[in-house]
């Protein structure tokens, strides 16, 4: 057999969980004679600098527009507007790499799904959110029927989220998120030096968390309990580990006055998006997980690998 040419489409070209686990599978695949395309919206350029360290192609189509905020009446415009000039945008590249299979990434990528039928390519679609779906779940589930070839979820938690007890779930393949434990593992090399760089003294502990900075990230409960440990505990320090988003600014705004009104100044300590996050968690002493919604939490399981405490919210897988 042949090489094999993979077009990996996720909807957000800001570094996140899927992103980093589209590098990492696009980067062990190529021993597999598998070739990966990242295909995501323009913007942010931090994930592409890591696609072109990995020497993976990828493209940031303008046509491809990350789903807007229900309240974002402009937003909603112009992703309906692009809507076919994507589908046209996407088809062309099929052709162009002969793509063999295309794997989109999300509930709502529509128009990659309609892309890769219209190019009679195979479509892997790939479910990882357990948020509702309102009003948009039964053209979902017709879609779901009649256009992939195979439908995998990130846990059981997404199989009830979009099917329910319904039969149509039984097709769909669970397959948990991969963890690289050459680089997630218990690491102290170098340890005092970090610790130093993030004015940590060796004798505080450090309670940690990871995510860019949201609103299903559950940081303001992050926040109130750190409030409520240092009254007891007041050697202890808290990580930050994520980066802001455009889209979230007032959640951000939100979580900066909880922060003054708090007293948490020189406790929290806010890194912005990093990465070196392998380091960083073993930083941590205990890493929180504090987040609405997960479809599987990649950042808990990098969390264990690296044998960090972990204290959870009990949600999706």
């Amino acid at each position: 057999m042949g090489t094999i040419t993979v077009l990996n489409v996720v909807p957000d070209e800001r570094f996140g969980g899927p992103q980093h686990r589209i590098l990492r599978v696009a980067e062990r695949l190529k021993d597999a004679d598998v070739n990966t395309i990242v295909v995501m919206p323009q913007g942010d350029k931090t994930y592409t600098q890591m696609l072109l360290e990995s020497n993976i192609p990828f493209y940031q189509l303008r046509s491809f527009r990350r789903l807007p905020n229900p309240s974002n009446l402009v937003g909603i415009v112009l992703w309906f507007f692009y809507f076919i000039p994507c589908i046209i945008s996407l088809m062309r590249i099929i052709r162009r790499h002969r793509v063999d299979i295309v794997h989109v990434n999300g509930g709502l990528n529509v128009q990659v799904s309609l892309a890769a039928k219209l190019s009679k390519s195979k479509l892997l679609w790939h479910l990882n959110d357990v948020r509702s779906l309102g009003l948009l779940k039964p053209l979902l589930m017709l879609l779901l029927r009649i256009l992939p070839h195979s439908v995998v979820g990130t846990s059981e938690a997404v199989r009830n989220c979009y099917f329910g007890d319904s039969h149509l779930g039984e097709g769909m393949i669970v397959l948990y998120p991969p963890v690289d434990t050459s680089i997630f593992y218990p690491d102290k090399t170098g340890l005092e030096e970090y610790r130093d760089n993030l004015g940590i003294d060796l004798k505080e502990k450090v309670v940690g968390i990871v995510g860019n900075i949201n609103p299903y990230k559950g940081y303001e409960y992050f926040f109130k309990a750190a409030a409520a440990i240092v009254q007891v505990r007041p050697e202890v320090k808290f990580l930050v580990v994520g980066g802001r988003l455009d889209t979230h600014e007032k959640y951000w705004q939100k979580i900066r006055l909880m922060y003054d009104k708090l007293g948490l100044e020189g406790r929290i300590i806010f890194t912005g998006a990093r990465n070196d996050v392998p380091k960083l968690m073993n930083v941590m002493d205990i890493f929180v997980m504090a987040s609405l919604f997960e479809s599987f939490s990649m950042v808990t399981a990098e969390a264990m690998a690296c044998a960090r405490p972990v204290v959870a919210t009990r949600t999706g897988g």
